[in-house]
């Protein structure tokens, strides 16, 4: 239907009202994901349900309730949302959200690696890595004192899109070898996580877009700088480095394809602003309905990374092309990744992503190495996320900051960014 939006004529200039689905502001959105298209972002259609300014060219000619035939059969998408998924809340009366400034382009991450560490908490020092004894706080210090690996020119994102909030990742996809080094350092992310490791002063991390669990992670500045040697530097590819050195008591690390079709990531960060400690129970409890109306499951603590099948990544032989194929196997078993009902979601909240005034804040991880980060989340907008972008792989345009890796075209579409 995107495909079909030459009469699209535009948006007032006037402000807009604070709701996704009045009439002008889905014409804006819909202008956003004509941009999207033809940036050949897979992008979600449901927007013309609502606009003001039906299309002639499509299908099926009128107003926005005709259109909704098709979309929603012909009910409101609230009316659609209460019969299919009851009452799911929303936030609350008086809730500051910024609805006048652009959502688009306020979010610039996911362009390197991202490390979501496990602390078992949902609120944290103003900034994370100021919480001592934190892993955080010594992997903050690890990679600031780290050698800095020159910029190879290679492998800079080239991203297709004159969109300035659309960008290609500096990983290659699950298919393809690593062969070029990352200049960028990772960021990092303290999560609701609950270590899984066998030694319970240790720690887990996710790492991203790697999309493993590593393990044993000794909660010192050691054990923060052999985490970073052997599977964060941007010279090493998703397999990390091969083998175990018994000798060294804080490279014991074991690492793991992750199960998840999915990771969503909260803010739920209190001391930095309690919108989002507001809006992330909200959001969570939105989730558990959708999510469960498609018979996909939830992790919410980390439980199913402790007993992974296979041996860890660290034990795979071959050439480093051989492990980095491996893993791309091992991520292509996933139940689900492409899409479609069934398989596993991970949702943990984190600490701080920015732009809280746009609360609630997620961000979106997949398999594929995509990256959504969307604002202006309510708990009435968690079908359209479930639906469109964890089902099909496409944006939803009036929630989104920023994405990277989502870019697709030709055969490579016909799963958006699911697949790759």
């Amino acid at each position: 239907m995107l495909g079909k939006l030459g009469s699209f004529l535009g948006v007032s200039s006037g402000p807009l009202p604070s709701s996704h689905t009045a009439p002008t502001r889905a014409d804006s959105y819909v202008g956003i994901a004509k941009e999207l298209e033809n940036s050949n972002v897979p992008v979600s259609e449901t927007d013309c349900a609502s606009c003001s300014n039906p299309c002639s060219s499509t299908p099926i000619e009128g107003s926005a309730g005709q259109i909704n035939e098709i979309i929603y059969q012909g009910k409101s998408y609230e009316d659609y949302v209460l019969e299919k998924y009851g009452d799911l809340g929303e936030l609350p009366k008086g809730f500051d959200t910024d609805w006048e400034s652009d959502l688009q382009g306020s979010s610039k991450g996911g362009k390197c690696r991202v490390v979501v560490i496990s602390t078992g908490k949902s609120d944290w020092e103003r900034d994370h890595v100021d919480e001592k004894d934190s892993l955080a706080h010594y992997l903050d210090k690890a990679i600031s004192s780290a050698p800095s690996i020159p910029e190879s020119k290679s492998s800079t994102p080239t991203s297709k899109s004159s969109l300035s909030y659309i960008s290609s990742s500096s990983f290659p996809s699950p298919s393809k070898p690593f062969t070029q080094p990352i200049s960028q350092p990772p960021s990092l992310y303290s999560s609701s996580l609950i270590s899984q490791s066998d030694d319970p002063t240790d720690q887990s991390v996710l790492v991203f877009p790697d999309w493993k669990v590593v393990h044993e992670i000794d909660n010192s500045l050691n054990g923060a700088k052999s985490l970073y040697e052997n599977q964060l530097s941007g010279e090493l590819g998703r397999s990390g480095q091969k083998g175990i050195n018994p000798k060294d008591e804080f490279n014991r690390r074991r690492s793991y394809v992750l199960p998840y079709r999915a990771v969503i990531l909260l803010c739920s960060h209190k001391r930095r602003d309690k919108r989002c400690h507001i809006a992330a129970p909200l959001l969570r409890s939105a989730l558990h309905t959708v999510l469960s109306k498609y018979d996909i499951d939830i992790d919410e603590d980390g439980s199913s990374l402790s007993h992974l099948d296979g041996p860890p990544l660290e034990e795979v032989e071959g050439t480093d092309i051989e492990r980095e194929e491996e893993v791309g196997k091992r991520i292509e078993q996933i139940e689900s990744v492409h899409g479609g009902e069934g398989g596993q979601v991970g949702i943990f909240n984190i600490n701080h992503l920015g732009g809280h005034r746009y609360a609630g804040v997620m961000l979106i991880l997949f398999p594929s190495g995509a990256y959504i980060s969307y604002g202006r989340v309510t708990p009435q907008e968690i079908p359209r996320v479930v639906e469109d972008t964890i089902l099909q792989g496409k944006i939803v345009p009036g929630l989104l900051r920023n994405a990277v890796g989502v870019e697709r075209q030709g055969e490579k579409a016909g799963k958006g960014f699911l697949g790759w």
